[in-house]
């Protein structure tokens, strides 16, 4: 058992960035799930496409009202989706065979299985409030709302300061990528199928926005990962020192697999316009209050003791 949970920790990445809820809850399951799949020849692209299909089928059963218990098998598969997102990265890291690829496909399974997600619930509040025109407008509204609020939160900012933290603070972290990079390495690709076509206009257009929300979310911070150069000891002791604090924030409520949690457990109890509810008001409060102003200052004392001065 001692060697079980001695590769299940080697399997994570940093404690630092890892979600409570993805360390004592998805991250498990995802460990035996990678440890089965470890002496085969599926990929670990192939399980986030099988997260990503998982996912949107959450969304599809979400609409579903005429199907009994629609609500508790989209919440089944939520979890699932989860526990194989969570899968992938584990499997990559110990077969050591991540990619820049896998890199893509993770960021938009992410997006595309939260979009699903977003849309079967529009349509079951449409369904449930739509009583008149205006109502359903604005259910469809409330939704929409709800699934920009959140993906900024989670799949733009928290993903940025979880790489930023990465990069800064473990030695040989190579998966750092800001907007500009991504798109040199776009033009710089010559053969394209239709598949690596798709998920590079989503990847760009989510690294994109990720770059903008960053700009205006943070000022102090560091939108280009290029400009840090390789590991130092010193400037990793000063981010952890500066940042840590808040990044532990982060990492407790506004990361992907906290989201699904909520989410997961909405289906489960048939609300989920109450988890919306709950994102657009004390998150929101958090998020637009405490939280930004500590990570803007964190930021700011981090690189101006590095001597870094951000782009």
């Amino acid at each position: 058992m001692s060697g079980f949970w001695a590769g299940y920790w080697q399997s994570l990445k940093s404690l630092d960035v890892e979600e409570p809820v993805d360390v004592y809850v998805h991250r498990p399951l995802a460990y035996v799930l990678a440890k089965v799949l470890l002496p085969t020849p599926v990929s670990p692209n192939l399980v986030t496409i099988a997260s990503m299909v998982v996912g949107v089928y959450a969304g599809v059963l979400e609409a579903q009202t005429s199907v009994p218990h629609h609500f508790q098998w989209a919440a089944l598969c939520a979890f699932v989706s989860t526990v194989f997102d969570c899968a992938d990265g584990q499997l990559a890291r110990m077969r050591k065979t991540s990619s820049v690829l896998g890199r893509m496909l993770d960021g938009t399974a992410d997006v595309l299985v939260t979009t699903a997600i977003l849309i079967g619930g529009g349509f079951y509040l449409v369904e449930k409030y739509g009583s008149t025109p205006l109502n359903s407008v604005l259910a469809v509204a409330f939704t929409i709302a709800g699934g920009i609020f959140t993906g900024i939160q989670t799949s733009l900012l928290f993903d940025h300061y979880k790489t930023l933290f990465l990069k800064l603070t473990v030695p040989g972290f190579k998966e750092a990528e800001s907007y500009p990079e991504a798109r040199k390495r776009y033009e710089a690709q010559t053969r394209f199928t239709p598949v690596t076509r798709l998920a590079w206009l989503m990847y760009l257009t989510l690294m994109s926005g990720q770059h903008t929300w960053v700009r205006r979310f943070d000022p102090y911070t560091v939108s280009e990962f290029s400009m840090l150069g390789e590991y130092d000891p010193t400037r990793a002791q000063i981010y952890r020192e500066q940042v840590g604090p808040v990044m532990a924030s982060w990492r407790r409520w506004f990361g992907y697999g906290s989201l699904m949690m909520g989410i997961t457990l909405a289906l489960a109890l048939e609300a989920p316009e109450h988890y919306i509810i709950l994102r657009f008001t004390l998150y929101g409060v958090v998020f637009y209050g405490s939280l930004m102003f500590r990570q803007r200052a964190a930021s700011r004392r981090a690189f101006e003791a590095m001597g870094v001065v951000p782009r």
